[in-house]
């Protein structure tokens, strides 16, 4: 019994604690918008998303090709250009490096661990629609972007 909660105790302490060399950085998704730092420095950085709002939020990041601004991006959502097609056109290898989940008013239950590189430019987006039919989140504006210095 007492290896048991040992175990238990070493896994919690783990859990709290950012993976060694990683800088930890939280994200702060609202109704609509996302609060997020406009540039972070190179390296192993776990992010963690924060949901104060009152609908449930996603945080995915991607890495952008070079050259790709927020306004191309934001010109293409108000062109009405599917998100698909967006992330072929502006995403490095249309790729997203990963997403986090956080219902209304909790934190996401774990963290993303991105190996940000130096001189690149990141997007962070919300995909949710909401079950009343109103538009997906980033075409309400839900998306920002952060560079790496």
């Amino acid at each position: 019994m007492m290896t048991v909660v040992s175990v238990l105790v070493a896994v919690l302490v783990f859990a709290s604690v950012p993976p060694l060399g990683a800088e930890e950085v939280t994200i702060v998704g609202r109704d609509f918008t996302f609060d997020a730092p406009a540039v972070l420095p190179a390296g192993r950085t776990a992010f963690v998303f924060e949901n104060p709002g009152q609908v449930r939020h996603e945080m995915i990041i991607a890495l952008l090709r070079h050259g790709v601004t927020e306004q191309q991006i934001q010109d293409a959502h108000q062109a009405g250009i599917p998100f698909r097609k967006q992330m072929e056109q502006f995403v490095d290898d249309g790729e997203l490096l990963g997403i986090l989940l956080a219902r209304p008013r909790k934190t996401s239950s774990g963290k993303l661990l991105v190996d940000l590189v130096r001189g690149r430019t990141y997007l962070i987006i919300c995909q949710q629609e909401d079950p009343q039919g109103m538009p997906r989140h980033n075409v309400l504006g839900m998306y920002r972007t952060f560079r790496v210095e």
